[in-house]
């Protein structure tokens, strides 16, 4: 996948905003029943059912939703997809809606990952194949699923926390910005930081929770500031890059340069420009498009009766820097 068409299909995303948040049923089945990149055709007389998170919450979710409407037509298959908008009753209506429609296999991206469970177990119920996508459901739900589809949030956290105590050193003090609570996602990459900095001197002073919400996240960002004067911080690990950014625009307001900032993961072609301009000193590399279109061929494999060797099918997500930015080979994302 080249740059010039991630970034296309982030523009195009961002045009279905208002689509994508009205939590409709999308019907997509292509007419020669091949994909573009020579996927082999599900066969249109598949029914895949997919609930996501909150379509319209970040570019992220919004590319993801996007990505998987076009490439169920690229496989020739019929695609259920549904936006609970981040509403859990919401989302818990919409399982029992895709149970009705004689989905041959459906894809759950829990708005809440406990609640998840009786969701995945509502459908394992019904004699229906199940798989968690981008974010898993809690431990005790995994029994009810064929697969886990997406990224390692634990590794992308340790990576990018590595790569942190390569910039700071073993003996310093750094903040913590938070996602949801709840969200599985935020759990396990705050838990890849903690392994990250394991066996350093390094004290995480406070973690403050943001929502996922940019805006949120960089008022956090000002009472940090105004608690923790300069030279008595050194960096500030953020879940996301959309929750980092907020932090930038806080430090820019305050015209503090003192803290570095650093991200989890990123799904923004946007936030590349942070990146090669250093504000943004490293994040691990998440692609919504391969994300969706990988959690895509897995479902079909399961409609069709495969069984899955692995519960965990990770995503490769390299950790970007301006230094290496440029030899990632971005292009194929």
């Amino acid at each position: 996948m080249t740059m010039k068409k991630f970034a296309a299909m982030l523009c195009a995303a961002s045009m279905t905003l208002s689509l994508a948040a009205c939590g409709g049923t999308t019907d997509n089945a292509a007419s020669d029943g091949a994909s573009a990149d020579g996927a082999s055709s599900g066969g249109s007389d598949l029914v895949i059912g997919m609930t996501v998170n909150n379509a319209g919450a970040d570019p992220y979710q919004t590319a993801y939703y996007s990505a998987a409407e076009s490439y169920a037509k690229e496989l020739g298959v019929t695609l259920k997809l549904l936006d609970p908008v981040g509403d859990v009753t919401k989302q818990q209506n919409q399982v029992q809606d895709l149970i009705g429609m004689n989905c041959n296999a459906i894809v759950l991206w829990p708005c809440n990952s406990e609640a998840g469970v009786s969701m995945v177990k509502q459908i394992n119920k019904a004699g229906i194949p199940v798989m968690s996508a981008n974010t898993n459901v809690d431990e005790s739900g995994k029994e009810y699923l064929e697969c886990y589809v997406g990224p390692s949030n634990v590794l992308e956290g340790q990576q990018t926390a590595e790569q942190m105590v390569k910039d700071i050193g073993n003996d310093a003090k750094i903040l913590y910005i938070d996602g949801q609570a709840g969200y599985s996602t935020s759990a396990e990459r705050l838990e890849g930081m903690m392994k990250g900095i394991e066996g350093t001197n390094i004290e995480v002073l406070e973690n403050q929770i943001s929502d996922g919400n940019r805006e949120k996240a960089q008022q956090v960002m000002e009472n940090y500031l105004v608690k923790y004067p300069a030279g008595t911080v050194q960096a500030v690990y953020c879940m996301d890059d959309n929750i980092a950014i907020g932090a930038i625009n806080a430090m820019e307001a305050a015209g503090r340069d003192d803290i570095l900032v650093y991200a989890a993961a990123c799904g923004d072609y946007n936030t590349l420009t942070y990146i090669k301009e250093g504000a943004l000193r490293a994040t691990a590399m998440q692609s919504p498009i391969i994300d969706a279109q990988t959690a895509l061929d897995y479902a079909v494999r399961l409609a069709q009766g495969e069984k899955m060797a692995e519960f965990d099918n990770f995503m490769e997500t390299p950790v970007a820097t301006a230094d290496n930015i440029d030899s990632l080979n971005i292009e194929k994302w």
